[in-house]
C-alpha cells in the first residue's frame, strides 16, 4: 500500500498527551486517526485539526473494530502511537484488589497488545517509514509508594516495544517507547485532587525545576514517529525533566 500522505493512529487522543501528539502530528503533515472513550472531546480536537478522523470507542473491548474503522477511513497505516491509559495511586501491593489490578492491566498494557495485533497487518503492508511509540512511565525504573500495578503494565508495555523492534524491525517497522514523568493532563489528578496545590512541591525535585506540559512529550513521539527517526529502534526515551538523575 502507498499513500502520498502518512497516517497515524493516536489511543487516548481526546485530552492531553494523545491532543497533543495528534496536534503534532498534523503539523507535520501525518493525517490523524483520533481513538478515544469519549466521542464529544474527539470531535472537539479533530475541528482543530481539519481533516482528522474520529474513531470513538473502547480498546479495551473493541480493539478490532476501532483499527479496522480508523484504518478504513485513513486508507493505511505508517504511525501507531500507543497513548490510551489510566493510573491508580496509593495502594501497596496487598492493598490492591483483583479487579483493581485486572483494570490497571487491561488498560495499560493488553488493550494495547490487542491494538498492536490488529495494526500491524497494515503498518506491514504500508510502505515507507513505520513506528510505533508507547507511552510508558518513568515509574518503570523509578518508583514512588503505591503504584505496584501501574508499574508493573507500564514495565510490560516497554518489554512489549522493545520485543516489536526484534519482530519487526526486518519488515521495516520501528518500535519506540517513551517515559514521561508527571505531566501536568487530567491523569495527574487520578487519587490527587490536591494536585494544583501539591504541583509547585513537586517541581522543586526535578532539575528543570518544572512538571511536564503535553507538549513536551508530543513533540518526542513526533520525532520518533517521523522518517527524521529512521535508524532508531528498541529505544526507551526518557522525558521526565531530569527527575530519573536527580
Amino acid at each position: 500500500m502507498s499513500t502520498s500522505t502518512r497516517t497515524a493512529l493516536v489511543t487516548g487522543a481526546g485530552s492531553g498527551i494523545g491532543a497533543s501528539v495528534a496536534r503534532a502530528l498534523s503539523s507535520d503533515g501525518v493525517r490523524v486517526a483520533l481513538v478515544g472513550r469519549r466521542r464529544d472531546a474527539l470531535v472537539d480536537v479533530a475541528a482543530r485539526l481539519g481533516g482528522a478522523v474520529v474513531v470513538a470507542g473502547d480498546i479495551t473491548r473493541d480493539a478490532d473494530r476501532i483499527v479496522a474503522e480508523a484504518v478504513g477511513a485513513l486508507g493505511g497505516l505508517h504511525v501507531l502511537v500507543n497513548n490510551a491509559g489510566a493510573i491508580r495511586r496509593n495502594l501497596r501491593v496487598h492493598e490492591i484488589d483483583d479487579e483493581t489490578w485486572d483494570a490497571q492491566l487491561a488498560v495499560n498494557l493488553t488493550a494495547h497488545f490487542r491494538v498492536l495485533r490488529a495494526a500491524l497487518p497494515h503498518l506491514m503492508h504500508a510502505d515507507g517509514d513505520r513506528s510505533i511509540v508507547s507511552i510508558g512511565s518513568t515509574l518503570v525504573h523509578k518508583m514512588i509508594p503505591g503504584h505496584g500495578a501501574y508499574a508493573a503494565a507500564k514495565g510490560g508495555l516497554v518489554a512489549l516495544t522493545k520485543q516489536l523492534a526484534v519482530d519487526y524491525g526486518p519488515d521495516g517497522i520501528r518500535a519506540n517507547a517513551v517515559l514521561p514523568a508527571v505531566v501536568r493532563t487530567p491523569l495527574a489528578y487520578t487519587d490527587r485532587p490536591d494536585f494544583d496545590e501539591r504541583a509547585a512541591a513537586m517541581a522543586a525535585s526535578y532539575p528543570l525545576r518544572r512538571l511536564g506540559e503535553p507538549e513536551d512529550v508530543a513533540a518526542l513521539i513526533a520525532f520518533l514517529a517521523s522518517a527524521r527517526a529512521a535508524w532508531v529502534t528498541g529505544t526507551v526515551v526518557l522525558a521526565d525533566g531530569g527527575l530519573s538523575v536527580a
